[in-house]
């Protein structure tokens, strides 16, 4: 099962990024680039969920939290704004143009099975494919379900590019049996440790993006490294130095949870020295959502 909860995901996540200019020359040239592209529809008839029911949630959970396993697809406490995002693999606010304001204010359940046939199928493709699809039937859900007619332009905006560190990437490639599929994880986060078990970098820059830590930002993988990795990083929010964590409590968080590591670096310090990489701010165009037609879900 993959889960993933935005209260998690929160905080590379929280401490800021400290911007790294690059000389005009490289920026303007970067400016020229079409960087992160939306997940389009797919071609032909798109893959779609058995059966799936819809509610509108009262779960007291801060965030959305989406569980994914092989025939089902659930998801907990989420804005329709979040559902967008997912199924349209948006990677940063930027990306999405505002829309009615209930989109992102009112919170539903989800949950979908997906067809026997369906299982079977997925279980061949490799662990990036298989999100496609699980992004593909929440597209024809929304369509389906919510109405969701949605357009797509292109827009210069600020970014960032993981790229590696002068002294060079500290990560060892993963060398794995071709049969054997192993589903991408991040978790943890919030509190300055994560955890990434099979994770490529443009799995990883895609966690990153839209994140405080970013300033919302896109961040796209220039790192050249191919392959999937298992890695930990810890470092400092920044968060604990202003007196709270993820916008609410104190410092010291919930009295169950414990205290980030103060002496760990910052995230960005952190980035380097652990992992050999570091960001680096430019400009792209980018391609951003905006949403044409949209009604609330209709019953189940």
């Amino acid at each position: 099962m993959i889960e993933m909860k935005q209260t998690e995901r929160a905080l590379p996540g929280a401490a800021q990024w400290v911007r790294i200019a690059l000389p005009v020359t490289l920026a303007l040239l970067c400016a020229l680039q079409l960087h992160p592209q939306l997940l389009h529809p797919a071609g032909g008839p798109p893959p779609s969920f058995e059966v799936a029911t819809i509610r509108p949630s009262d779960s007291e959970s801060a965030g959305p939290n989406f569980r994914i396993s092989t025939a089902s697809f659930k998801v907990e406490n989420a804005p329709l704004t979040e559902l967008i995002r997912f199924a349209y693999n948006i990677k940063s606010d930027d990306q999405l143009l505002k829309g009615p304001g209930w989109t992102g204010r009112e919170r539903f359940d989800i949950d979908a099975k997906i067809a026997d046939a369906q299982v079977e199928a997925m279980k061949r493709l490799p662990p990036e494919q298989k999100f496609e699809q699980y992004r593909w039937m929440m597209q024809a859900l929304l369509g389906d379900r919510f109405m969701l007619k949605v357009s797509t332009q292109k827009k210069e905006l600020p970014v960032y590019a993981l790229v590696i560190a002068k002294n060079g990437p500290k990560l060892t490639k993963l060398s794995l049996d071709p049969q054997i599929q192993r589903m991408p994880t991040l978790y943890g986060g919030s509190r300055g440790d994560l955890h990434a078990g099979s994770v490529s970098m443009a799995f990883f820059t895609g966690w990153l993006s839209g994140s405080p830590n970013t300033g919302g930002r896109v961040v796209i993988d220039a790192t050249g490294l191919q392959g999937s990795f298992d890695f930990e990083l810890k470092w400092t929010p920044d968060e604990l130095h202003s007196g709270s964590l993820n916008g609410a409590g104190s410092a010291q968080g919930p009295s169950n949870s414990p205290l980030p590591d103060a002496s760990a670096p910052s995230f960005l310090t952190a980035l380097e020295e652990q992992l050999g990489l570091k960001l680096e701010s430019r400009k792209a165009f980018v391609e951003v959502l905006a949403i044409d037609h949209v009604e609330r879900p209709s019953p189940n």
